[in-house]
């Protein structure tokens, strides 16, 4: 039996396990792809020149550290994104804009300090710590920016984000979720931005995928098992079986589901995760995701002046970027192909789809047949929605009012583990945890601050020594009181094993009173550490006698 299995071996789902095993636990890492990586997926390209990157792409050394330490970890070479040079925008069938790129497009002056107003209430909001409120979840993110005043271009633009960013149109998603989304992310422009503040600023020579495959080979290939689909997780209190769709079984002590909130619908989990969880991602979504990746033999569009950066209003591609790598020879445009424009493109014939693509190029470029433009050597089209372990990107995007509804008595919690954080909803977690559950119930007290339980036992421990009845009975009716407050705190875990390291078999007072507050909270036996130490402490033969001697059998 494992102590944990982790199913999905995205980026998540490998940290997830790998943290794990540093901690000493034993890990089995399920996947339903033939591949790690997740949504981390590179590709080579036939010529022999360098990778395309299907899915993940950017990178960037200040904002996120830890992907950042396991670039320089495993020894991978990097290449910053391209600024030199023009950028276009395509605001309809017959407006073309040549710009600096780095700027705001060149509008009017009317429309530039419009779009500018948006752009940056946007920024200051998403800087905000405060979560957002119920009155943005219960707006689009085009309602939102019509009543702040947006004007035509404006408008268009705040949609042009939603696509690149989500895969929706500004219609399809809600205020609330894209300021947060931003929040997460260090602010708009730092998700928006290609120079070195935004997420944008950086790829990997070999691919994001040599990450994930990195963290694999720390876990090591035996802990991982590929091609194994699952259809059902059932949580069994003493341990999780884990089940694939061929029959394989898995079991082990604690389960993770490191998979996006949309595809728990195709698992089989027992017992039923919480009303408000289901109702939650039950109504969640994905965006249309696509990326054509136009390969060429030369970077010709820098012939023209241009730095390869394009943006449309109108599609089938919104955002174009230059993804070269020039000491490999491999020159490229990727195309991002969502929103709208994106299903309408995925639902084209392959020859097709490169066709509108590469005539939207010329017409951005301003370029006749003859041009370089339709004489790629490579063409790679990846649609996430196709892919039956994905069925869309990026992230799962919450219905009408759902991200502030589930702020009640099971949302927003964050655990701390060292200098890591994890976000997670109390929705998911306090319902499957009697631990965290008494925890939000009860207050944070119990866990909070120092306590005197270990104390108590050196104090109790001295006394016995010097044979001192009386201080003996005081520390020990001090730690009962300290144990019954605190039976959730770390402290306990420690005072269990200074209890019995310090006292004989015939020494009661405080082994009563263990046994006592483990018998009361029954729930701290489902823990992973306290399974352990128990195993190896008197403790399991004295909790036995209480259960017997209380007739708790049945």
């Amino acid at each position: 039996m494992f102590d944990l299995i982790v199913v999905g071996a995205g980026l998540s789902g490998l940290q997830a396990a790998y943290s794990a095993q540093q901690a000493g636990l034993s890990v089995a890492v399920i996947e339903a792809r033939d591949r790690v990586g997740g949504k981390t997926w590179t590709v080579p390209l036939a010529s022999g020149r360098g990778v395309a990157d299907l899915g993940a792409a950017w990178i960037n050394d200040r904002l996120q550290p830890r992907i950042w330490a396991y670039v320089q970890k495993f020894d991978l070479q990097t290449v910053r994104q391209r600024l030199e040079g023009k950028a276009i925008m395509q605001s309809s069938e017959s407006e073309r804009v040549v710009y600096p790129f780095g700027i705001t497009p060149e509008f009017t002056e009317d429309e530039k300090l419009n779009l500018e107003r948006i752009r940056d209430h946007i920024q200051r909001v998403s800087l905000l710590k405060e979560p957002p409120n119920s009155q943005d979840d219960n707006v689009t993110l085009d309602q939102y920016v019509r009543e702040l005043g947006a004007g035509p271009k404006t408008i268009q633009m705040v949609n042009l984000w939603s696509r690149v960013m989500h895969g929706l149109e500004s219609s399809e998603q809600f205020a609330a979720w894209f300021i947060d989304y931003c929040r997460r992310n260090k602010g708009l422009l730092a998700v928006r931005a290609d120079d070195q503040t935004g997420g944008n600023h950086m790829r990997i020579i070999s691919g994001t995928q040599e990450i994930s495959k990195g963290i694999a080979n720390l876990i090591g290939a035996g802990r991982i098992f590929l091609s194994s689909p699952v259809a059902a997780i059932e949580d069994k209190m003493s341990k999780v079986e884990v089940t694939t769709r061929d029959g394989k079984v898995f079991t082990g002590s604690r389960c993770i589901i490191s998979l996006p909130s949309t595809m728990y619908s195709d698992l089989n989990i027992s017992p039923p995760l919480p009303p408000q969880a289901r109702h939650l991602y039950e109504a969640t979504k994905l965006g249309h995701y696509n990326k054509a990746i136009v390969c060429y033999d030369k970077p010709w569009w820098r012939d023209l002046g241009f730095n390869g950066f394009a943006m449309s209003f109108i599609g089938p591609a919104v955002v174009i970027r230059d993804t070269s790598v020039d000491e490999k020879e491999c020159y490229a445009l990727t195309c991002f192909v969502n929103g709208r424009e994106g299903e309408k493109w995925s639902k084209l014939y392959d020859h097709e789809r490169r066709r509108v693509v590469l005539q939207q190029l010329a017409i951005l470029y301003n370029v006749g047949p003859e041009s370089e433009v339709f004489r790629p050597i490579e063409f790679f089209v990846q649609i996430w929605k196709h892919e039956e372990y994905s069925k869309g990107a990026l992230a799962p995007i919450t219905a009408l009012g759902h991200y502030t509804r589930f702020h009640g008595d099971y949302t927003d919690m964050t655990i701390i583990c060292g200098d890591m954080e994890y976000q997670v909803h109390k929705a998911i977690v306090c319902p499957r945890s009697k631990y965290f559950d008494a925890m939000f119930s009860n207050g944070m007290q119990a866990l909070q601050g120092e306590t005197n339980l270990l104390d108590h036992c050196n104090v109790y421990a001295l006394a016995e020594y010097c044979q001192t009845i009386e201080l003996k009975v005081l520390a020990a009716s001090k730690f009962r009181s300290e144990a019954e407050k605190h039976w959730m705190h770390p402290d306990f875990f420690e005072a269990i094993q200074a209890v019995y390291r310090t006292s004989t078999r015939n020494d009661r007072l405080l082994r009563d009173i263990v046994v006592d507050i483990l018998h009361g909270h029954k729930e701290l036996l489902d823990r992973y550490e306290y399974q352990e130490i128990i195993s190896q402490l008197d403790v399991s033969f004295e909790l036995l006698m209480k259960l017997h001697q209380r007739e708790e059998w049945g």
